[in-house]
């Protein structure tokens, strides 16, 4: 079999895009299927890395554990743990972990993960930036808010060395907010929350015309119930309405299917 890797890639982005994530799971779970049966690694290897990232999107822990535990023997049995692809299979694992209220056994796979990317990797790859950002989250669980918030800066200072990164530079931002509250308290932290508050509505803003528009839905979604909860009530609205607006001109379906 000589699977089209990119077409796959892009049904998968098309399907995600418009929320029809049954039809997703479907796609991923023929690939995995088939990259078993013909030996295809390339096939196999990205049909149970999306299939761990669309359980745990979907809050279905069972699925997305076995779709760990799938990858984890299948880095074994090709000795590809130390490799960056074995590494970004590690970073999805660890993620699935940290969703699913484990933080404690996901920062190990961070750890490895971070470095094989360290020792593999340009120091301005944006990957190291997203494994950053998914590292401090954990840690922020762990209460380890030090540690979190310095995996942050290294993170802001990776992505702010290229352009097109906006969104992810807004949701580190808004992330820090969280562990600037929770180490200092809400009171004590209220400059530094509203200097990342600000920071990230800059991003987001900069970010809007020029992501694609799928993904930036998504990050609006995700980025709007910070600003509520800090009561930056009129930016919220303004997200969800360019997400709404977004989704319809995609035609995403209204419930996850």
């Amino acid at each position: 079999m000589n699977a089209d890797i990119g077409r796959i890639i892009t049904k998968l982005d098309s399907l995600f895009a418009r929320k029809e994530y049954a039809e997703a799971e479907r796609l991923l779970k023929y690939w995995e299927k088939e990259g078993r049966a013909s030996g295809d690694d390339r096939v196999y290897y990205l049909a149970v890395n999306e299939q761990m990232g669309l359980y745990r999107k979907l809050g279905r822990r069972d699925d997305a554990m076995a779709a760990v535990e799938r990858m984890l023997s299948y880095l074994d049995s090709r000795n590809r743990r130390m490799s960056v692809e074995g590494a970004t299979a590690l970073l999805n694992a660890g993620t699935v972990y940290k969703a699913f209220g484990q933080s404690e056994e996901a920062v190990p796979f961070f750890e490895e993960a971070s470095f094989v990317y360290e020792e593999l990797l340009p120091p301005d790859d944006r990957r190291l930036a997203g494994l950053y950002n998914n590292m401090s989250s954990a840690l922020t669980d762990l209460k380890r808010y030090d540690e979190a918030l310095e995996l942050c800066e290294k993170a802001l200072s990776i992505l702010g060395k290229t352009a097109g990164n906006e969104p992810e530079e807004a949701i580190t931002y808004l992330n820090m907010t969280g562990m600037y509250e929770a180490r200092d308290g809400i009171e004590k932290a209220q400059e530094s929350i509203d200097t990342c508050l600000t920071k990230a509505q800059e991003k987001l803003a900069e970010a809007d015309g020029k992501t694609e528009e799928g993904y930036l839905a998504f990050v609006f979604d995700k980025c709007a119930p910070t600003f509520a909860y800090y009561g930056w009530f009129a930016e919220k609205n303004l997200l969800m309405k360019r997400s709404e607006e977004i989704y319809e001109r995609l035609g995403a379906v209204k419930e996850i299917l």
